[in-house]
């Protein structure tokens, strides 16, 4: 498994990953389809730029990526979030997410950073399981964080690690 950093030429494929990451398993997931095409592809190539993007590839398969952005502002650029992590189902238990978290964590370090934040759904115990692991503490549970559907709501998972 080599792990490499995406940019923006990345944009089209990385959005594919995330539209069958949210087709498959909708519900381990704040985001949706809908949200990351409303925010236009332009706008993905920027992030990809501005953002520290990993990918580990197997051949030439993407089965897992995740991302790091440093929050702004004077009193906040001491905390990054890592964000869009998702594993391949066949790649899950192979530590291709394990990778990704070194690498994120490295990228962080790099660029000074304190202390890094997550948010995963709360019923994700996998997910929860490899952030512990990989020494994150669990802080708050929102309840009712992300909407299912009219009726329904789920409760987000928050963790965050000092570096």
């Amino acid at each position: 498994m080599d792990i490499v950093r995406l940019g923006p030429e990345d944009a089209e494929r990385f959005l594919a990953l995330r539209k069958a990451m949210f087709d498959a398993e909708a519900l381990n997931f704040r985001g949706a389809a809908e949200d990351d095409a409303a925010i236009g592809l332009a706008a993905w190539r920027e992030r990809l730029a501005r953002d520290h993007v990993y990918a580990v590839v197997q051949g030439d398969d993407w089965i897992a990526v995740g991302g790091l952005t440093r929050l702004a502002g004077r009193k906040l650029d001491h905390k990054g979030l890592v964000w869009g992590m998702y594993a391949l189902p066949a790649a899950r238990g192979t530590g291709a997410a394990v990778r990704i978290l070194d690498q994120l964590e490295t990228a962080a370090r790099d660029l000074g950073l304190r202390q890094l934040q997550l948010t995963l759904m709360a019923d994700n115990a996998r997910a929860r399981r490899v952030y512990e692991r990989h020494g994150y503490v669990l802080y708050a549970i929102e309840p009712d964080a992300v909407r299912r559907d009219d009726a329904n709501h789920l409760d987000e998972a928050l963790m965050w690690k000092r570096l």
